[in-house]
């Protein structure tokens, strides 16, 4: 059965899971895993298979254990089930524990982001994420450096970098200045964040992809432009597009890797602006899924 069915068919259930009596007396919530198990289970088969495909990858960035959780626009469980990998901010939560099983069975990749950002503290860090992939069962670790490359943050990336290598079966994700990590050690991480979250127009992103591509010699293939979904950036007829389905162009033309989305926990469910272009980047860039 297609996975576009599928879908359909889990938000008909979804729904119908809404449907209840005024009075709450006896009720008891049953997900859709529970009204139709089969349709489920050919649902989850069905996206499994889906992120085991040759696809371009769309990760998000989820600001997650908050101060106070008021929706579920602020729960793990609920980003959408399409994302590859889901990049957490924060600690986790003990929320953020109950979630996390539910998503990984779906196939996405949950990592730890270490602030890397102070030299001084960065490996510090990196044993604080490593500890926690290790006791929480999490997928990997994104390394997070937006500073100048300096003889101590060289000293740090190299010891950051053996202990990287120490660990197999995990995924690792850079973001910040990719000219922090030696090339002898780029093949640790499986893709290098791009930021273009302020990128005023496609000619200037072009050139950042060259940057690093071309002289960073990073393969095009690593490369993920990082963008707020409720962003914009001018075309290249310089009028103002949807950041997340423009850049999504650039990805396919020079057949990058991906794509990584900002904001998705600030308002995911804002039927106007943040969810229908989450939805159509990750179509624009995988139309195979439908199929």
């Amino acid at each position: 059965m297609k996975l576009k069915q599928l879908i359909g068919i889990f938000g008909a259930l979804a729904l119908a899971a809404c449907d209840a009596d005024i009075e709450p007396i006896d009720q008891r919530f049953v997900g859709v895993d529970g009204q139709d198990p089969v349709a489920y289970a050919a649902y989850m088969d069905a996206l499994r298979s889906y992120k085991q495909s040759a696809h371009y990858v769309v990760c998000a960035r989820f600001d997650n254990n908050p101060a106070k959780v008021t929706s579920e626009k602020e729960s793990l469980r609920s980003v959408p089930d399409s994302l590859d990998i889901v990049m957490l901010a924060n600690p986790l939560s003990a929320f953020d524990r109950e979630d996390l099983p539910g998503v990984q069975r779906k196939g996405t990749k949950v990592l730890l982001t270490a602030d890397c950002s102070d030299p001084a503290t960065a490996v510090g860090k990196v044993d604080e994420a490593l500890a926690s992939v290790s006791a929480d069962g999490l997928d990997g670790v994104v390394i997070s450096f937006p500073g100048a490359v300096t003889d101590a943050a060289r000293t740090a990336e190299a010891a950051i970098a053996q202990k990287l290598a120490a660990l197999g079966g995990k995924t690792f994700v850079f973001s910040g200045n990719a000219a922090f990590v030696a090339a002898a050690n780029r093949d640790r991480y499986a893709y290098f964040l791009l930021d273009a979250t302020t990128t005023e127009n496609v000619y200037v992103l072009q050139g950042d992809i060259d940057y690093f591509t071309g002289y960073l010699g990073i393969p095009a293939a690593k490369v993920v432009p990082a963008v707020t979904v409720s962003g914009t950036i001018n075309d290249v007829q310089s009028q103002p597009q949807s950041a997340a389905s423009e850049v999504a162009r650039t990805v396919m033309k020079s057949a990058l890797g991906g794509i990584a989305l900002s904001g998705i926990s600030g308002d995911y469910y804002d039927a106007s602006t943040i969810y229908p272009r989450v939805k159509a980047t990750i179509e624009l860039l995988n139309p195979a899924h439908e199929k």
